[in-house]
C-alpha cells in the first residue's frame, strides 16, 4: 500500500485480528461450562413444525382449541454425556498448557494455545446447520411413513369412489359451516344410494362388509331425506296396517267379509311370521316388537348390515337364511334396489307359505315405473255408437229433417275423455314379472294416492312359478312333466327377456350438480 498524508498508520499500531476472536471463544466456553441448567437461550424456538401428517392436529389445537395429545419424550443426552467431550478437550488443553508455559512463558504463546483448544472443541461439537439438516431428514421420514400407511390398507373400489366423509368435530360451527357440512352429508348419501341401485346385491353386501360405517351414514342421510321432502313414510302405513289386522280375529267356519278389515294370515296355532326384506334400520320391527306378544306375531328383519344390539339379521335378500314356506307375510318397502331385484321376488316366493294365503306387500317409488303410453290417434278419439243410440239418432233425424236442423256432433259421437286426476303410472310390466314368479295381484290393494309411492299386495299361488330358478318345482297335486292349459298359454304370452325384466324398474340416478 502506498502512504497517504494524514491517513497512513504505522505498523506498530496494528493489532492481530485473531486475538479478539480467541478471547470471545474462551468467554463463550466459560459461559457454557458455568451456565446453570435452568438458563435458556435468548433465541425463541418453535416446536410446531407443520407437515402433511400433523396439519389436522395443528388445526384442532390452534383453531378449535383442543388440547394437544401428550407427546412421547425424546431421548436426549444427559448432562454428563454432554460434558464428556468438553472434559476431554479441556484435559487436552490443560495438559498442553503447562508444557507450553514451562517452555515459554510469553503471553502470545498462551493465547495461541487457548485458540488451539477452542478449535479442538469446535471439531467435537456439531454445528447448527448439521442439527437443522438432521431435523429436516427426520420430519421428511415421518411424513413419508404417514402417507404410505393408508395406502397399505385395502379398500373396495366402490368405497373409494364415494366422496370423502366430513370429519367429526365437536366444535361449535357457524350457520354457514353447518350448511356446508349438511351438503357434504347429502352428496355422500346420494352417491351411495345411486351405487346401491346400480350394482347387484352381492357387491353391495361386500361394500358394507368392508366398510360398516357406510351403513350408518346411508341411513342417517335417508332419515334426513324422509323428514325434509317426503309427504309420508310407507313404513308408517305398514305399521298401522299390521296393528289393525293383528287385532282382528276370525271364528272357525266363518266366511270372510271383504267389506271389513281382513285378519292376518295365521298358522293353525294362531301365530303369524312377518319378514321385512331390506328392513334398513328395522323401524317396523322396533315399533311392533313391544306389542308382538299381543299380536301373536314374530318379526324377521334382513339387510346388508346388522349393527350390534339391533334386531337385524345380516343377509343378501336374494339368498335368505330362512326355511321354505316359513313366512306368512313378506314386505318389500323401497328395498327392490339391486340390479338383480327379480331374484328378490323369487326368494320371497320360496319363503312364503304355499297354501294360497302367503301375502307379499310391495311399496315402490313412482319415478321408477314408466308412464302409460297412449297413441295420438287415441287421445280425443270418438267411440262408435251402440244400437240403442243409433235408433234414437234415426228418430231424431226423422223428426228434424223437415226443420232442416242438423244434429250436434256431441250427440252423435262421445269423446274418450279421461278423468283429469287419473294417475298414469304404468305398473303392468311390473305386475307381469310378479305373475310369472307365482304371484297374483290384489287389484283392490293398488294405491296410487300418494304423489311419490305406489302400494300393492300380492298373494302366492299354489302352483309353481312359470319363470325363474324355482320354475322347475312341481306343484302339489300335479303329475310329473304335466302342465295345465293356463300355464301353456301364459308361457306363450310371457316374452320378456331377463334383461327386459330387470329394466322394468328404473334405478334412482341423481343429476350431477
Amino acid at each position: 500500500m502506498f502512504a497517504v498524508p494524514g491517513w497512513s498508520v504505522s505498523s506498530s499500531a496494528l493489532k492481530q485480528q485473531t486475538e479478539p476472536a480467541a478471547q470471545s471463544q474462551t468467554q463463550d466456553q466459560k459461559a457454557n461450562s458455568s451456565s446453570k441448567p435452568n438458563n435458556k437461550s435468548k433465541k425463541r424456538k418453535r416446536d410446531d413444525n407443520v407437515t402433511k401428517s400433523n396439519v389436522g392436529e395443528m388445526y384442532r389445537r390452534h383453531i378449535e382449541g383442543e388440547k394437544p395429545a401428550p407427546k412421547a419424550q425424546k431421548q436426549t443426552p444427559t448432562k454428563a454425556e454432554k460434558r464428556k467431550p468438553d472434559q476431554k478437550s479441556q484435559g487436552r488443553s490443560v495438559q498442553s498448557a503447562p508444557k507450553q508455559q514451562d517452555q515459554d512463558n510469553t503471553p502470545q504463546k498462551n493465547k495461541d494455545a487457548e485458540s488451539h483448544s477452542n478449535d479442538l472443541e469446535g471439531a467435537d461439537k456439531p454445528s447448527k446447520k448439521q442439527k437443522k439438516n438432521k431435523k429436516n431428514k427426520q420430519q421428511k421420514q415421518q411424513g413419508q411413513q404417514s402417507e404410505e400407511s393408508p395406502k397399505e390398507a385395502p379398500a373396495s373400489t366402490a368405497a373409494d369412489s364415494l366422496p370423502a366423509a366430513p370429519p367429526k368435530t365437536q366444535a361449535i360451527l357457524t350457520p354457514l359451516q353447518q350448511a356446508m357440512r349438511q351438503k357434504l352429508i347429502s352428496s355422500r348419501f346420494r352417491h351411495l344410494n345411486e351405487t346401491l341401485y346400480t350394482t347387484p346385491s352381492e357387491k353391495a353386501l361386500e361394500l358394507f362388509t368392508a366398510n360398516p360405517e357406510l351403513f350408518d351414514e346411508y341411513h342417517a342421510g335417508f332419515s334426513r331425506q324422509v323428514k325434509e321432502s317426503w309427504p309420508s313414510n310407507p313404513v308408517d302405513g305398514y305399521i298401522a296396517t299390521l296393528r289393525a289386522r293383528g287385532k282382528v280375529s276370525v271364528k272357525k267356519g266363518a266366511k270372510p267379509d271383504k267389506s271389513r278389515t281382513q285378519p292376518l294370515p295365521r298358522r293353525p296355532n294362531g301365530s303369524c311370521t312377518i319378514a321385512d326384506l331390506g328392513c334398513g334400520d328395522a323401524q317396523l320391527a322396533r315399533a311392533l316388537l313391544p306389542s308382538a306378544q299381543k299380536l301373536n306375531a314374530k318379526f324377521l328383519s334382513y339387510d346388508l348390515h346388522a349393527p350390534e344390539g339391533s334386531p337385524i339379521t345380516k343377509a343378501d335378500i336374494s339368498n335368505l337364511p330362512a326355511e321354505d314356506g316359513s313366512v306368512d307375510v313378506a314386505i318389500f318397502c323401497l328395498s327392490l334396489m339391486g340390479t338383480n331385484w327379480v331374484s328378490f321376488v323369487e326368494e320371497a316366493w320360496r319363503v312364503l307359505r304355499s297354501d294360497g294365503k302367503g301375502e307379499l306387500w310391495v311399496s315402490e317409488v313412482k319415478s321408477r315405473f314408466g308412464k302409460v303410453v297412449r297413441k295420438k290417434a287415441q287421445i280425443g278419439a270418438r267411440k262408435p255408437l251402440t244400437k240403442a243410440e243409433k235408433k234414437k239418432l234415426k228418430k231424431k233425424q226423422a223428426g228434424e229433417d223437415d226443420a232442416g236442423s242438423d244434429v250436434d256432433d256431441g250427440e252423435i259421437y262421445a269423446e274418450d275423455a279421461r278423468p283429469p286426476n287419473d294417475d298414469e303410472t304404468d305398473i303392468s310390466a311390473f305386475v307381469e314379472v310378479f305373475r310369472s314368479r307365482g304371484f297374483v295381484l290384489k287389484t283392490e290393494s293398488v294405491d296410487k294416492s300418494n304423489k311419490m309411492f305406489v302400494k300393492m299386495e300380492f298373494v302366492k299361488q299354489g302352483g309353481a312359478p312359470q319363470k325363474g330358478k324355482y320354475a322347475s318345482v312341481v306343484p302339489a297335486g300335479a303329475g310329473p312333466g304335466k302342465k295345465r292349459f293356463i300355464e301353456k298359454t301364459a308361457d306363450l304370452n310371457n316374452t320378456m327377456t331377463p334383461e327386459e325384466e330387470a329394466a322394468v324398474l328404473k334405478p334412482c340416478v341423481y343429476k350431477i350438480r
